[in-house]
């Protein structure tokens, strides 16, 4: 497995990056684009499911809001959130039984560890080295606390500091739930190239990357990061990042195609999760004092943010 200067790795990397970079360039060039995205959004999902809740579950939504107050019911939908997301998880490893007898993706785990060890690149070998140091729990609590500073710093408020602290910690009880259950042993030793402890699947590093990674853009592009061209650069670093984290974690041999998926699907699903329920407390709890607050400055009801950030203008 001796590694080469310059090969195909190199290649497929470069050209991926290339269509990344090309493809925000084009998106930042083009920001009709965020018209199109506001209406998608905007959510109006939410704004329905809330109204058909309150029809049809009112009496229940009353009285969990007058026995914990909005605050305590939100607390309540995040809860069944991280529940919803811990049962997809047991869903996902049910499955990952029957994949680890040699169907579905499962077959291509062991070949694509073995193919990686043997086009490894000695530039590639130091880069992705550093690259997956990136996801390791000190470096994802610097990014949290760097910038749950800045946002809370410019919004005023504690909610970035709640959200990070949220968002992280729940990211990791729920991979170590998942790895406890699992059991999963890592790829065999001579793949390796970094040392790496615990279970397999699912992947710490990938799950922590996407949770982080999609949290923090989402907080920047909400309360700091307000043109398009640099929201589109904010999301373009943190897709990067993430992507990069997670094959790393393939190319050092220490987790197969399976754990990395695992750990993306996770770590996507309990981001939406987070962001999705702040943005219903949001809507359920903030409106009224916004309104009057905007109405008693300007004369006029302000702006209100989309789910992903933006601001929805009247």
């Amino acid at each position: 497995m001796q590694a080469s200067r310059f090969g195909v790795l190199s290649l497929g990397l470069s050209a991926a990056l290339l269509l990344l970079v090309s493809l925000a360039v084009w998106v930042a060039r083009h920001p009709r684009l965020a018209g199109v995205r506001n209406r998608f959004t905007a959510l109006p999902v939410l704004d329905r499911l809330y109204v058909w809740g309150s029809t049809h579950f009112g009496g229940a939504m009353s009285a969990m809001g007058d026995r914990l107050g909005r605050q305590g019911a939100a607390a309540a939908a995040l809860l069944a959130g991280l529940l919803a997301v811990i049962v997809m998880a047991f869903g996902f490893t049910a499955l990952l039984d029957d994949a680890l007898d040699g169907d579905g993706i499962a077959q291509f785990d062991e070949p694509v560890v073995a193919w990686l060890a043997t086009h490894r690149e000695a530039w590639l070998n130091a880069t992705l080295t550093l690259v997956t140091h990136l996801g390791d729990p000190a470096a994802q609590t610097i990014w949290v606390i760097v910038v749950c500073a800045v946002c809370a710093w410019h919004s005023r408020s504690w909610l970035p500091v709640i959200l990070g602290l949220i968002g992280g910690l729940g990211i990791s009880v729920i991979v170590a739930t998942a790895k406890t259950v699992v059991g999963r042993a890592r790829p065999d030793l001579p793949f390796a190239l970094v040392d790496s402890h615990g279970f397999s699947f699912p992947s710490g590093h990938a799950a922590g990357a996407a949770a982080v990674g999609l949290l923090c853009a989402w907080m920047l592009c909400r309360w700091v990061v307000h043109r398009w061209a640099g929201q589109v650069a904010v999301w373009a670093l943190a897709i990067t990042a993430i992507i990069m984290i997670g094959f790393s974690r393939l190319y050092l041999g220490v987790h197969f195609v399976t754990d990395v998926l695992a750990g993306w699907l996770l770590g996507t699903a309990w981001t939406a999760t987070v962001i999705l329920v702040t943005s219903w407390w949001s809507r359920s709890e903030r409106p009224r004092f916004l309104a009057i607050r905007g109405r008693t400055r300007s004369g006029n009801t302000p702006a209100r943010r989309s789910v992903w950030g933006s601001r929805e203008g009247h």
